[in-house]
């Protein structure tokens, strides 16, 4: 995973658009399509909880092909790949104790999307 330096500010982003079906209405940038998986292309932000610099790093949501149409993915399963791609990187001791998680971003087009935002609390 790479870590980038970003503006402590964290500008407000435009949410992925979604049909009505629940499905995610944008060709998401992708890392990797199999038969049975999903894997798009997405960034954590992070700040520090001492109101330090902040920082992104790379995350690749995984998501299973049943949770699909074509190459996009129903929207609860790309929120449920942040989920565990976040819990994922923060367990691993790959995000200091002193970095908060606060939103993960996905692109679409080059793009930037707001897929989940997290409390700075």
């Amino acid at each position: 995973m790479s870590y980038n330096n970003i503006s402590s500010s964290l500008p407000p982003l435009q949410a992925l658009p979604v049909a009505c079906d629940d499905v995610v209405d944008a060709d998401l940038d992708l890392c990797l399509s199999t038969p049975s998986t999903l894997v798009v292309k997405a960034m954590l932000e992070v700040a520090a909880s001492d109101a330090g610099a902040a920082s992104s790093m790379d995350l690749a949501l995984v998501i299973p092909r049943s949770k699909c149409r074509g190459e996009r993915p129903l929207l609860g399963a790309l929120l449920d790949a942040a989920r565990a791609a976040v819990a994922r990187a923060t367990r691993a001791g790959t995000t200091p104790l002193t970095c908060l998680p606060r939103r993960v971003v996905a692109t679409s087009g080059g793009r930037p999307h707001l897929v989940a935002a997290f409390d700075a609390a």
